[in-house]
């Protein structure tokens, strides 16, 4: 009886202890279960692919191509059938104009123009004359300059005589002769010259003269007609015109050409008066009074070739080439405003056709209002040729080049676009909506609509999307996986089961994915979002499935 009831003790105690352990094994499996989901983390793997970059900002259409049209002739307006911000068509009738008054308004301005010609003519002359007289004074500059050369070295000659160097002094006074009868016969040749050319341009003035006379003679005698032949008149004037223009030109040259001969003969006698003759006055005294009197000599042709200079390299008063130009093209100006009736009349009745599609941005006249010659009737802008100028902070402008391709969209339409052009000057405080543009040094850039339409407006906000840079076959990080630090930019990944952090370079970065350039190499698995995690925690990494995958397993 004993033994029995020890038995149905000792039975309950091990069925309690077997419980126990159950219990015991159960949780434990269940924490260790609870930390390692606890250490677990999604990891991804870094790989090659292409990423492009971009920069985007608002900016305002405008049109490439403006032109600003004038009116070809004197008229009134008939018609201008058109309001600012009107959308036109290449080859559509613009303007027409009422050709009443165009005889009147052409015979004044042919009047202008004939004014104008002869202004041309008279300043024309006045600056030859003034050109001439500077090359004149040119010319006697470079022979006095030889004069005072020459001068010099009889003074440098007569004061080594007086030292004492008589034989020093004899050879120099041969050499000066030397000199000198060498300028002399050179100066003969320019006089033999210049005899030549006097002789030929007094021919041609004795011609002209003739030529004049004739001219005079047939305009006197078609004067005295003029009432039964007109046109003969018209040609004997000018055949008079011409004869005097030939006749006022030859004289001038004739009279240039009797100057620099008397100037040679002059300064021959000059020279020839310079030559010491052999034997002449040795003696000290005799040597001192040539050398006083060739010092004054030389004074004197100091002071000439001073002269000569300052209105050889003064201000001539003759036209400059720039002068002349802007004269001459006055006078085209002028012609052309002087169209004959015939050419006046036929450019009024083309009136004005649009040269291209575009819209009319300004508008000067009035349905009945007169307008003259070159008078601005309005402006066409272009919807052919289009741009949206942009503003780029100084954060992007580097990015963006010349030739890059952009997306433009405004109104709801999307077009396709270049960067045509980059200002190198950058604008303080540049105005705009795009808050990263509105900063100091800004830098305004063009972007050219490649495939405009008819549904740009101009003067409206457009929103650009520019493809600044791209790299291809490089190794990518989505753009979460990629941290900034205070120490750089930087990636987490796990380094024998520890949470570190490893440093990195990027490149070309879009919206979605970055270009790691160095720290990271394809392969490698970078985790994205740590959790709670801190740098230094024991974790395991669970590779993160892409959608599609995560799709495909359920």
């Amino acid at each position: 009886m004993k033994k029995k009831k020890i038995l149905k003790i000792v039975i309950p105690i091990a069925v309690v202890l077997v419980i126990i352990v159950a219990v015991t094994l159960n949780n434990a499996a269940k924490t260790g279960q609870q930390m390692a989901e606890a250490m677990a983390v999604e990891g991804i793997t870094a790989e090659t692919g292409d990423v492009m970059e971009t920069v985007e900002t608002n900016g305002t259409v405008i049109s490439g191509e403006q032109k600003a049209i004038f009116s070809p002739v004197n008229a009134s307006v008939e018609q201008a059938d058109f309001q600012v911000g009107d959308l036109v068509k290449a080859g559509d009738q613009l303007v027409t104009f009422g050709l009443k008054d165009l005889e009147e308004q052409n015979q004044k301005a042919e009047l202008t123009v004939r004014a104008g010609e002869l202004g041309y003519e008279d300043s024309i002359s006045q600056s030859n004359k003034a050109a001439s007289r500077q090359a004149e004074a040119r010319n006697k500059a470079a022979q006095l300059q030889a004069q005072v050369n020459a001068k010099e070295q009889q003074v440098a000659n007569l004061t080594s005589a007086l030292a004492g160097e008589a034989s020093a002094q004899e050879a120099s006074r041969q050499q000066e002769e030397k000199n000198l009868n060498e300028q002399i016969s050179k100066l003969q040749q320019q006089l033999k010259t210049a005899e030549e050319e006097t002789k030929s341009s007094q021919k041609a003035y004795d011609k002209a003269v003739a030529n004049q006379q004739t001219a005079q003679v047939n305009f006197d005698a078609a004067a005295a007609m003029a009432e039964n032949d007109p046109p003969k008149l018209e040609a004997a004037r000018e055949a008079l015109n011409k004869a005097n223009k030939e006749l006022a030109d030859t004289k001038k040259i004739n009279e240039a050409a009797q100057q620099v001969k008397a100037d040679l003969e002059q300064q021959i006698e000059a020279l020839q008066g310079t030559v010491l003759a052999p034997g002449a006055e040795s003696s000290e005294s005799g040597l001192q009074q040539q050398l006083q009197t060739a010092q004054a000599e030389l004074a004197e042709l100091k002071g000439n070739l001073e002269s000569q200079k300052a209105l050889a390299e003064g201000d001539s008063g003759a036209l400059s080439s720039a002068a002349r130009e802007q004269m001459r093209t006055n006078n085209n100006l002028a012609e052309l405003e002087s169209k004959s009736l015939e050419e006046l009349i036929s450019e009024g009745k083309k009136g004005i056709v649009a040269g291209f599609d575009g819209v009319i941005s300004d508008k000067q006249i009035m349905e009945g209002a007169m307008v003259t010659q070159g008078m601005q009737l309005f402006t066409l802008q272009s919807i052919e040729d289009v741009n949206v100028e942009v503003t780029l902070s100084k954060n992007v402008y580097a990015k963006v080049k010349e030739g890059q391709k952009a997306e433009i969209t405004l109104a709801g339409q999307t077009y396709q676009g270049t960067v045509k052009r980059i200002s190198r000057i950058a604008v303080d405080g540049a105005a705009g909506t795009n808050q990263a543009a509105v900063s100091s040094a800004s830098v305004m850039a063009t972007i050219h609509i490649d495939n405009p339409d008819e549904n740009i407006f101009l003067g409206v906000d457009a929103k650009v999307k520019i493809q600044a840079a791209e790299a291809k076959d490089v190794v990518i990080l989505p753009i979460e996986a990629v941290n900034i630090g205070k120490d750089g930019t930087f990636c987490w990944i796990s380094k024998d089961g520890i949470l570190t952090k490893r440093s990195i370079t990027t490149g070309v970065t879009s919206d979605e994915c970055a270009e790691i350039t160095q720290g990271l190499d394809e392969g490698e698995v970078v985790i994205p979002d740590p959790g709670n995690h801190e740098e230094g925690d024991a974790i395991t990494v669970a590779e993160k499935q892409d959608q599609g995958s995560e799709q495909a397993a359920e």
